[in-house]
């Protein structure tokens, strides 16, 4: 998966979830907001060169 939820993410009121609402490209990175257990929310960032190798090496 490209989102999991840590330990502490795990609690709330919907427990032990993480979901986005989209996401966006900026220079070469993924911005990804996100919100977990319905309480909090915080921003991934990945290099999409970097994603699409890990991607390739798993197919």
């Amino acid at each position: 998966p490209l989102l999991a939820p840590h330990e502490k993410e795990r609690e709330g009121y919907v427990p032990n979830v993480v979901y986005s609402c989209g996401a966006l490209i900026h220079n070469n990175d993924l911005v990804i907001p996100y919100a977990m257990s319905d309480i909090n929310s915080g921003i991934a960032v990945v290099e999409v060169r970097e994603l699409i190798d890990c991607m390739r090496a798993v197919a």
